[in-house]
This record gives structure tokens, sequence and C-alpha cells, in this order.
């Protein structure tokens, strides 16, 4: 069974709500208000099957003073019925629900003339050319036409023909990647609770799951779920849909709020949008301007802050942030209308870019290379510049939100022009490329610089400009092809062997800090006794990484110690000599065994203890 939500719309008093109640014997206006003065107020919902096609219509009001209510039942339709009334015609809330449906992306329609028994059979060719007329330029020029009465029944049968034939194939609008109701009625009933009401988008939504209702971030389980009267496990995209929610007060829900799969969606400060103005406005916007945002059932007041120039003129189109005074949660795709606040006039509409952008941001022109790729959808140019934003490195997440894709497609499409860095990062092949061409000069570059020291500081070759996952994805590439050799504190080449350049006179002074440091047995002087320039530090160090002498840390007395490999090997054998068999010692018998002092010995043995010469248990140890 096929499902889709209609927007009734038109000119107030042209008989919207009759042609609902004829259509579907559904009385919409329950409010004592609406049936006091004959007129909508609020959306109103009735439903009915035609063959194959549920159709949810929703009434939406027509007077000028509830524009704000009819852009909230329009925002969860996929088709609109047009009702235009044969003895007034197009009038001023015609083309401004019009104009509203068109901005929301609702393409698929249909236009019901009523008060068709105020006419004559012979006057309707000339009617419904005046009307085409006047229609023209609109979605509504080439739709279906059905003169109709709800007094008499006359046109209505051929009036529901052809709206299942519109409606079992609509023209299909974005949609949010997992469930999402934007909430447009709360209420109590009693022995039930929290009620609340809306048009279920994105996916079905089952009575096992759990929502979080944004943007107060509140976890909410579901007690029951009604669809049009109906207690169902399960409620369908589409659908008119009534949740009675366990554990949360009607209170502290109010329409406008979103409740929705958790961490698919989240509530932001700002968005980037795609704004279109309307060419009938009159009126431009400009930076800075503070405007009304309409969005699923809610409003709220924005910033609107121009990516390029300084205003947009009607007709025209352009890239902005809008920055809310409070979260507000929205879908990438999602449509919205901008109006202006004083006074309240319809401007035009826009398009949800990215819905939870990234508080840090890049420079205003490469931001814009990003929303103009969003706009287009393209996966690979969306993740191409999101790379160029973010030093290299896209998010699959951030992809896929402004792609409007799944993840498995993304990765997809991804997969033959760009590198995968970890589980969510992903960098253009091309400049994965050229980064370990960068890591890989700049290394060599240092060793012809400093053939003798031994690895090359990561300041040396990290590249500011990229992000530091690719960074390191491109170290761990040139490791694992055998091109660099990762340190401690660097790297080097793994063609580079420093000892090949050494000098006679470099080998001579090299031999005699060894030999120093071995006759001091372990009682060692400094590192800064031992050498006089840069050369010494680097001899030193390739007596370090030659094994031939061992550095150590006291973190204690925060000073650094130097052992010889012959004294440390000499230690561990005299050690053997005085506690045989695995008797245990503790460090000042230790010391004393080895005529030394804590600056050294504590080191020394956990250097033994990491490399299993000794275990130890509590204060005590012994040799393995």
């Amino acid at each position: 069974m096929k499902t889709c939500p209609v927007i009734v719309i038109g000119h107030v008093d042209h008989g919207k709500t009759a042609l609902v109640r004829a259509l579907t014997g559904i009385e919409t206006d329950r409010l004592p208000e609406e049936k006091a003065r004959g007129l909508s107020i609020v959306p109103g919902f009735a439903f009915r099957q035609f063959d194959d096609v549920l159709i949810d219509f929703i009434d939406a009001p027509g007077h000028a003073d509830f524009v704000r209510a009819m852009i909230s039942g329009a925002s969860g339709a996929q088709a609109a019925l047009l009702v235009i009334a044969a003895n007034e015609g197009v009038c001023a809330q015609t083309r401004e629900h019009i104009e509203t449906a068109e901005m929301l992306g609702i393409k698929s329609g249909i236009v019901a003339v009523t008060k068709a028994d105020l006419m004559s059979a012979t006057e309707f060719t000339a009617r419904e050319s005046e009307l085409r007329a006047s229609l023209s330029g609109t979605q509504f020029s080439a739709t279906p036409l059905i003169f109709c009465s709800s007094f008499t029944g006359f046109g209505i049968e051929a009036l529901g023909t052809a709206l299942r034939d519109v409606t079992s194939n609509p023209h299909a609008l974005s949609a949010p990647p997992a469930a999402f109701l934007p909430v447009d009625r709360v209420f109590t009933a009693d022995g039930h609770g929290t009620i609340v009401t809306g048009t279920l988008l994105g996916a079905p939504l089952g009575t096992e799951d759990t929502l979080m209702l944004s943007p107060s971030g509140k976890p909410v389980s579901i007690r029951r779920i009604e669809v049009r009267g109906q207690i169902t496990n399960k409620a369908h995209p589409g659908e008119r849909t009534a949740l009675n929610l366990r554990g949360l007060p009607a209170d502290q829900i109010q329409p406008g709020d979103v409740l929705h799969k958790p961490e698919a969606f989240a509530a932001s400060l700002t968005c980037d949008i795609s704004v279109q103005l309307s060419p009938s406005t009159g009126q431009s916007v400009r930076h800075m301007d503070q405007l009304r945002v309409h969005f699923g059932s809610g409003y709220v007041t924005a910033t609107l802050r121009l990516y390029e120039g300084k205003m947009i003129d009607p007709g025209d189109e352009g890239f902005a942030e809008l920055r809310f005074q409070t979260p507000v949660c929205m879908f990438s795709g999602q449509r919205v209308i901008l109006r202006s606040l004083s006074p309240a006039a319809t401007l035009g509409g826009a398009t949800i870019l990215d819905p939870a952008p990234a508080p840090a941001r890049s420079r205003k022109s490469i931001r814009l290379a990003t929303l103009q790729a969003a706009k287009g959808g393209d996966v690979c140019a969306i993740a191409g510049a999101l790379s160029a934003e973010s030093g290299g490195v896209a998010d699959i997440r951030d992809i896929c939100r402004l792609a409007r894709v799944r993840d498995a497609v993304a990765r997809q499409k991804l997969e033959e022009t760009f590198s995968r860095i970890r589980t969510y990062g992903f960098a253009p092949v091309a400049i994965y490329h050229q980064a370990m061409a960068r890591c890989e000069s700049a290394l060599n570059a240092f060793h012809t610089a400093h053939p003798l020291k031994s690895q090359v500081p990561r300041s040396e070759f990290t590249d500011p400009k990229i992000a530091p996952e690719l960074q390191r994805a491109v170290e761990a590439s040139l490791a694992d092809a055998g091109k660099i050799m990762p340190t401690e504190t660097g790297a080097r080449s793994t063609s580079h062997n420093p000892f090949r350049h050494l000098r006679p006179e470099q080998t001579a002074r090299m031999e005699s800090m060894s030999a120093t440091i071995k006759v001091a047995g372990l009682m060692t002087p400094s590192m800064e006794a031992l050498t006089s320039d840069e050369e010494d530090q680097d001899l030193l160090v390739l007596l370090i990484v030659s094994c031939r002498v061992i550095r150590r840390r006291n973190e204690s007395l925060n000073q650094t110690v130097l052992f010889h490999a012959d004294a440390v090997l000499a230690a561990i054998g005299a050690l053997r000599s005085l506690f045989p068999g695995g008797a245990a010692f503790t460090t000042s018998e230790a010391r004393a065994a080895l005529s030394t002092t804590r600056k050294y010995i504590v080191p020394l043995l956990e250097y033994f203890d990491e490399t299993g010469v000794t275990i130890r248990t509590g204060d005590m140890r012994y040799l393995t």
C-alpha cells in the first residue's frame, strides 16, 4: 500500500475544508473557534484510500493571518491539491500558497476548481482557459484541472481518480537519513499521558525504537503508535503519526520540536543554506538581516550571514549561514521558508546544505566551494571540497550528511579516487601521494644538510597545512613501504646511514667519548660534560643509536644518565654472583653491591625491569 501526504492549499473561503469533507467524509475544522468563524486556523487532517494509494490530506488555513500554520502543514507533504473557487479565480493567498509549495520542493500537484455548481457547464472551457493563464509560469500550469462541487458532489469522483494518479508516483523530496518527526501538536490524553503528532519522515518507526527530543536532547521511548486513529506497531514515512510517549510530560515538548533517531541528527546554532529569493517579493535580503525561518512544524528568528556579496536581490540565489539564538534540529536537503519580521511577508525559500557545520571554519572562499559541491550533490566533489577545508582529509560522516547518501554508497563512490585514512577519513589520492612525496623529500633534504644526525625531528618533515591524521597515515605508509623508520621523536630515511658519513677525526672523537663512558662504569659524566658542540652531540647520539651506549631517564631527579653497554653487562654479572639462585634484593642492596648512587641505580634497575633482566615485586627484585 502506497501512502502520500497531500497539502490542500488555496485562498480563504475557496472551499478547501468542504472539499476535503466531500472526499473523505471527515470534518477537519475541529476547534470551536474554527467552527464559529467558518475558517481554518490550524492545519486539519483527514485520509482516504484511493485504490492502492492511501492519501493523508492536510487542510491548510487559507487566511493571510495563518500563513505560518500553512507552512507547517505543507512541510511534510509530497503533493499539493490547489483549490480555486470557480467564481473568484486565482487570488492573493492562492499565489502565496503556490509559491510556498514550490519553495518547499512540492512539484506533484492537481487543481480542484470548486463551487462549479455556481457556473453552467458551457462556462467551464472559458474559465479553464482563464485559470490556465493565471497559473502560467507556476508548477500548476500543466497539472490536471478538475471542476467539482462539494455541495452537489459533481466532479468529486473524477477528482479522486486524478488524485490517485498524481499521488501513486509523486515527485521525490529530499528525505532525512533516519526517522524524523517534526512535532505539530502536543497534548495529554486521560489514562495515556503525553501524545504528540506529526508527519513521519525518513524511515519507519516502531514501538521498540528509542528516540531523542531535539533540541533538548532528552531520550524518549514510545508506549504506543497510532496512524489515522488505528493502533499499530510501526509507522511509515509520509504517514500522519501520533506517538504516546513514556516518561516525558507534555509541558517539556512544544510544536516545532523534533523526535528523531539518536545520533542520526544534531541540533545546532548554525546551518549553511542555499537561498532562493522569490521574484515577486520586491525586497532584497542583506548580510546580517534578521529573518524568520519556518522549518518543519516550527519557526525561529535567525541572523543571515551571506558568504558572498552584501545582498541577494529578488529572483536571485546565494549561499549563506543562518545563526540561531537557540539550537535547531534540521536535516540536509530540508526546505525552509524565509520571511521578514515586520511587516511579515514571505521573501523566499532555502535548502539546508549543512544542518550542523563544524565551528572551526576555513576561509569563506573554501567553504563556499564546499557549499557549491553540496548543492550539486556529487559525492566525490563534496569529499574533495571538504578535504580542502580540513587539511586534506574529509570525514565520511560529513560527506554522507552533505551528499544525503548512506555510508556504504559514499564509500563505494570514493574507492577509486580517494584513499581511506583510518575509519572515517578519506583523502584524495593525488593529495595523499603529494603529501607522501613532500614528507620523503623533507626527510632526505634534512639528511643531506645534517648527515651525522641519526633522525629527523618531526617538526622538520611535518606539513602544518595538512591534517594530523593525514600526516600520520603518510608516515605509516612510508614505514610500511620500508622507506622510513619512525623514532620516538621523529623519523629517519631507511636509506640514510650516518656512519657512512663519518670522517676519520669524527670516528676518533666518537671512540674517545665511548672510552670515557666505559671507564666511568656506573658513575658516568653528564651528556653536557661529554659534549662541547653540536657535532659532539650528534656523535654521542650515534653511540646511543648503535646501542654501544644506553641512555636512561631518572624522572625523580629530572636528569638523563648514560651507561656503556659493557658496563651494563658487567653489572648484570655482578648482581648474579652477589644474589645467586634467584635471591631477591632491594634497590639499596643493588646500589651498594654495584658501588653507585641512587641517581644511577634507579634508572638502571628500571632498564633491567623493561628488558626482562629482573622482575619487580613491590620493593623487591630478582634476576630472571
